[in-house]
C-alpha cells in the first residue's frame, strides 16, 4: 500500500510540474522526510513564510486528519486562509476546529447519503453489533463504498460472461507477461470488453465506463464548509463537465 502511493504521489506531480511548464508556473517541490506532527508544522511554518495561503491538500485519508489538526494548532485555519481538500469524502474529515475559524474549506463528496441503496446501507449500519463487527460505530468511508462498488462490477461481469456462455474457468492459455510480445490471457479479452460493459447502480451512484476502461458519468457534490457544518454548493457531473450551482 505504501509504496502504491508513493508512485501515485509522483505521478501526481509529474502531471504538475508538466502542466507548469507549459503554463510557466513557478513550482517548488519540498520533501517531507517523516510524517509526524514537528515535519507537518515546520512545513505549516515555512509556507507562511512565503505568505502563501492558498492550499490544495492531497493525502491518505489518516494523514490528512493529523495534517489538518496542526494547521489548527498553529492558527492557520482562520479568515484570509483557503483550502482545497482533494479527496472524495469530505463528508469523512473531523472539521469540526475549522468550522470557528473562518478559513475557506471546500471538499468534494462521492457518496450521496441521500440516495435510497446509501441510506438503507446506513440504517442497517447503525444496528450492527460493535462487538460482534468492530468499527461499525463510527460510518463507512467513501473508500470502502468504493471497494463495495469494484466488488460490484466484478460479480457483474461475471454474471454477464455467464449469460454470453463464456467460460474463463476452462482450461487454455494461461498467457505470458513476460513473452516478447507479451501473451495475453486467453479469455482476457472477453473479461476486458465484458468489465467496459458493465453499468451499475452503486454506494457511488452510477458506475460505468468508456472504451479505454475509465469510469464517466458519475457524479461529486461540491462542498464548502460554513460554521454551521458542510453545505452542498454544487453538483458536477465527470461526464459533461458541467457545474450545476444551486
Amino acid at each position: 500500500m505504501a509504496s502504491q502511493t508513493l508512485i501515485q504521489g509522483y505521478s501526481i506531480l509529474q502531471a504538475i510540474m508538466e502542466k507548469a511548464g507549459q503554463n510557466s508556473w513557478q513550482v517548488s517541490a519540498i520533501c517531507v522526510e517523516n510524517f509526524n506532527d514537528a515535519s507537518y508544522r515546520r512545513l505549516l511554518e515555512d509556507l507562511d513564510r512565503r505568505q502563501e495561503k492558498k492550499f490544495v491538500i492531497d493525502c491518505e485519508i489518516e494523514r490528512l486528519q493529523n495534517l489538518l489538526e496542526q494547521i489548527v494548532s498553529v492558527g492557520k485555519h482562520v479568515k484570509g486562509y483557503h483550502y482545497i481538500v482533494a479527496n472524495l469524502g469530505f463528508k469523512d474529515i473531523s472539521l469540526e476546529r475549522f468550522m470557528h475559524g473562518g478559513a475557506n474549506v471546500t471538499g468534494f463528496q462521492l457518496v450521496d447519503f441521500s440516495t435510497p441503496m446509501v441510506t438503507k446501507l446506513m440504517q442497517r449500519w447503525k444496528k450492527l453489533d460493535q462487538r460482534e463487527y468492530p468499527g461499525s460505530e463510527t460510518p463507512p468511508k467513501y473508500t470502502s463504498a468504493l471497494t463495495y462498488d469494484g466488488v460490484l462490477v466484478m460479480a457483474e461481469t461475471f454474471r454477464n460472461l455467464r449469460r454470453q456462455k463464456i467460460d474463463i474457468s476452462r482450461r487454455g492459455n494461461a498467457g505470458d507477461c513476460l513473452a516478447n510480445p507479451a501473451a495475453p490471457w486467453g479469455q482476457g479479452i472477453d473479461m476486458e470488453r465484458t468489465l467496459k460493459q458493465v453499468r451499475i447502480q452503486g454506494l457511488t451512484g452510477n458506475v460505468q465506463f468508456d472504451h479505454y476502461g475509465r469510469r464517466v458519468n458519475y457524479t461529486m457534490d461540491v462542498f464548502e464548509l460554513k460554521n454551521t457544518g458542510p453545505r452542498k454548493v454544487s453538483v458536477d457531473n465527470v461526464y459533461y463537465h458541467i457545474v450545476y450551482y444551486d
